[in-house]
């Protein structure tokens, strides 16, 4: 069951298949974004057809916790936050941690409640993953590397061993990072920089090098 319906939708209806789970209900918070390029809920849906029974669209004020359910949360953007904190309120819900057959993910790391691994992503040991991080497909992150809770890795990421990454932070995608680095709460990392030094919270980098800039 998915709380929040974002462009990432189909990768968790993907995962949940590919461990023979079936997504039952998706459960709405805010009205859909209608951006030009977005795809809406009803074509991911539908998208479902021969596979499973589409899953039951309903509102946060209608849903209600049923027994044997499994729980993720379904944006990757800030919202994620706000709709976990939402839900706590709420009805006081554990989330599942849902891990893609092809990843790997060393024993010998730890893995919080609500995490999403994608396919062919690299979890090595030692490293710690808070509460509801979102990695995306064909991530790596090195050993030792602890990543605080709401940060999203995007495809192809790269994370060095031994670093520290903030809570609500976004490595964008095919971005590296060098190993032993502290990165800042919610720093925006953009996609295919390469970080060799530390960075501050709430920052934008960009570039090979890469260079700083405060978020608006």
């Amino acid at each position: 069951m998915i709380f929040g319906a974002s462009n990432i939708v189909s990768d968790l209806f993907d995962c949940a298949l590919a461990n023979g789970l079936v997504p039952a209900r998706v459960v709405l918070h805010l009205p859909e974004s209608g951006g030009e390029r977005d795809m809406a809920l009803a074509d991911r849906v539908a998208a479902l057809a021969g596979l499973c029974d589409p899953p039951k669209i309903e509102t946060l004020d209608e849903f209600r916790p049923q027994a044997g359910e499994l729980y993720l949360l379904g944006p990757t953007t800030p919202t994620r936050a706000n709709l976990a904190a939402e839900i706590e309120r709420r009805f006081g819900l554990r989330y599942h941690t849902l891990i893609h057959p092809t990843a790997y993910v060393s024993p010998l790391a730890r893995i919080g409640q609500g995490v999403f691994v994608g396919a062919n992503s690299v979890v090595g040991p030692g490293a710690w993953l808070d509460d509801h991080v979102f990695v995306n497909r064909g991530v790596t992150i090195g050993h030792d590397t602890r990543i605080a809770s709401f940060s999203r890795l995007q495809p192809g990421a790269n994370l060095g061993g031994l670093s520290r990454i903030g809570g609500g932070v976004t490595v964008a995608i095919g971005a590296t990072l060098l190993e032993r680095l502290v990165v800042g709460d919610r720093a925006f990392i953009g996609a295919g920089a390469v970080v060799t030094k530390d960075v501050p919270d709430d920052a934008l980098v960009l570039g090979i090098p890469t260079k700083f800039k405060n978020l608006p």
